[in-house]
């Protein structure tokens, strides 16, 4: 050990400077704590925390065995290494003190050359134990990050199940909400900050709406540049789908209202919102993408594509799942590529007295209003 602390616990004063004096063989740039019973070993432990401890069993008022299990049950003295001193020979007092947390087991008398063995061990034990400790957090610090990195890539619900399986089987989810969100005219934004205050801003604004998202028990799919893909009513099933998601893109909008009062700054969003049913599934051995397809997808991003700035465009399904709870105005119907003539509404107000006389909403009813 390089300069160690060592605590020595015995109320014999010779046999402390004995233990000292021998010790000082092997290092002589040791520094020494001295305990007169178990009380002292306990306060000193957590104070000095010494690298080493000789507990003499036969200590009074509290002793060595008593200041033993004490040490073991506290979270910063249960890994000091301690060496059980004691006159103590038969074999059953060895067992009990190893199986109450000692590294070891030192009989008297003393003998100089055993001592000095038995610490010399001792410390390669609790070098190689403080090691094993550092890698265990070092390992446990970078499965914290890893499991971030995962939780950002994939919904819990994947994450879960690839605990107990390689394979995460393609699946299709009937009845659902899209949600899709897009940062109104990024690119020229964008060109006016610096690249760290951009990503500043997308990090902050797509963490608030994972919040949202998870408030709303929607589920995040992923970020596209400035996009952000969700859906509503993916995992837990829920009829009331559409009005869940039309009011997370109500927060959604009034959170980049709030953004661009306290950061001073003008962002607007496009939300598109479209009900249907999707396929979900990772489309490739190397990408841990977990993605959302069908018809019910990329209609929701007409609906994005068609909005004007901080507004909700809704498809017909989605209206009509929420007509009898929002208010919403009818827009022209606008063509498109592959689809025809597509109606479109924008999303108004909440009609509250209709809220507030159906249990239909009992999850979300102290979210909504």
């Amino acid at each position: 050990m390089e300069s160690p602390k060592i605590l020595i616990a015995d109320d014999v004063d010779y046999l402390v400077e004995f233990i000292k004096s021998h010790l000082d063989t092997m290092c002589n740039n040791a520094t020494y704590y001295r305990a007169h019973n178990g009380y002292e070993v306990f306060t000193i432990a957590m104070r000095k925390k010494p690298d080493l401890i000789l507990l003499d069993w036969e200590m009074p008022e509290f002793s060595g065995m008593d200041a033993l299990q004490t040490l073991n049950k506290h979270e910063e003295t249960k890994d000091i290494p301690v060496i059980m001193v004691s006159g103590f020979t038969k074999s059953d007092h060895v067992r009990m003190a190893l199986e109450a947390g000692a590294i070891d087991y030192l009989r008297k008398p003393i003998e100089p050359d055993e001592l000095l063995a038995r610490v010399r061990t001792a410390a390669t034990l609790a070098n190689t134990l403080k090691e094993l400790r550092l890698q265990k957090r070092e390992l446990e610090a970078e499965k914290v990050k890893t499991d971030n990195i995962l939780k950002g890539l994939l919904p819990a619900q994947i994450l879960e199940s690839l605990k107990t399986s390689d394979v995460i089987a393609p699946k299709r989810f009937r009845n659902v909400t899209v949600i899709m969100a897009d940062l109104v005219d990024f690119t020229p934004k964008s060109q006016k900050m610096s690249p760290k205050r951009l990503l500043d801003e997308l990090k902050t604004i797509f963490t608030a709406f994972d919040k949202i998202s998870s408030k709303f028990n929607c589920t995040r799919i992923k970020t596209i540049g400035d996009a952000y893909l969700a859906v509503s009513g993916m995992w837990n099933n829920d009829r009331n789908h559409a009005l869940v998601a039309a009011k997370m893109a109500e927060r959604m909008r009034q959170y980049i209202i709030e953004h661009n009062q306290k950061y001073k700054i003008d962002w607007e969003i496009r939300i598109g919102l479209n009900s249907g049913d999707i396929v979900a599934g990772i489309i490739s051995e190397d990408n841990l993408s977990y993605d959302i397809f069908g018809d019910t997808v990329n209609t929701a991003a007409r609906m994005q594509g068609y909005s004007n700035p901080m507004q909700i465009n809704v498809s017909q399904s989605t209206y009509d799942l929420i007509k009898d709870y929002y208010t919403l105005i009818k827009r022209i119907s606008r063509k498109v590529k592959g689809k025809g003539s597509l109606n479109m509404y924008y999303l108004h107000r909440p009609i509250v007295s209709k809220i507030s006389r159906t249990n239909e909403f009992h999850p979300y009813q102290n979210t909504f209003f």
